[in-house]
């Protein structure tokens, strides 16, 4: 039997969605996408996992479609769909998400990337887009990645289809940190620490709005952000913040002047 081709590994507050489709680069067919989706909708009702990251096995993060299957038949019906319930998943899960980037990162592979919060890339990474040079748009791509990077950029690599490094990737803002490859996963642990001793209820609520940012009128948001708000300032977070903030006071006022 078959290893699935794509796994779920859960340690406390980190889970890890790994694509385990090595010796073809992760790329995705249908029952990839499949695996993705359930693993996604998995992770997403695990509550005490507060930072997923999405990671690819062997040397590439995902060279994206797989070829062999498009040449047999080209997209299989409802393959689009189940891949964008689970890219769409990582953005409405109340988790943070962070794609971990190495080796190819290719159509569908950056697609998955742009639908993560935060981007970690290895300096060994190669991006791009190349549905348009295979006849095809890059799925949702068109959408997301002129509100990531701008419209600009955006045209450039969805229309162009060509590749670029990740010194480029990290100028757009495409990836959000940029480590050496030969420290890829202590960078990455670095950056993963980081987020998990964000308090968890503020930047939750700040991924709602921020998704909103494009979609929403001003008056809409504001109305969200005030029950985003009302909830941050209930948390038990915010009273810890507060609590400490009264005992350093305290402590200040007790050292000798002088």
């Amino acid at each position: 039997m078959s290893e699935k081709a794509v796994l779920l590994e859960a340690d406390g507050p980190v889970a890890n969605i790994v694509l385990n489709r090595p010796r073809v680069l992760n790329a995705m067919n249908m029952e990839w996408v499949l695996a993705f989706e359930e693993a996604v909708q998995l992770v997403a009702s695990m509550s005490e996992v507060r930072v997923v990251v999405v990671r690819g096995r062997g040397r590439a993060f995902c060279a994206g479609l797989d070829l062999d299957m498009y040449s047999r038949e080209l997209m299989p019906p409802g393959f689009f769909e189940a891949q964008e319930r689970g890219f769409h998943g990582l953005e409405e899960m109340d988790k943070i998400t962070i794609a971990a980037i190495h080796g190819y990162c290719l159509g569908g592979g950056l697609q998955l990337a742009i639908s993560c919060d935060l981007r970690v890339c290895s300096s060994d990474a190669t991006l791009g887009l190349p549905a348009i040079n295979e006849g095809l748009m890059p799925g949702m791509a068109p959408y997301r990645l002129p509100r990531l990077i701008g419209l600009g950029p955006a045209c450039r690599l969805i229309l162009s289809g060509q590749p670029i490094g990740p010194e480029e990737a990290h100028r757009l803002g495409l990836v959000d940190y940029l480590v050496p490859a030969e420290r890829f996963e202590e960078g990455l642990a670095e950056v993963v620490s980081l987020y998990l001793k964000v308090p968890r209820t503020a930047a939750i609520a700040s991924k709602r709005l921020m998704q909103r940012a494009f979609q929403s009128s001003f008056d809409e948001a504001l109305a969200e952000a005030r029950e985003l708000l009302a909830g941050c300032l209930a948390s038990p977070e915010a009273a810890a913040a507060a609590a400490e903030w009264q005992v350093r006071k305290r402590q200040r006022r007790s050292r000798p002047e002088g």
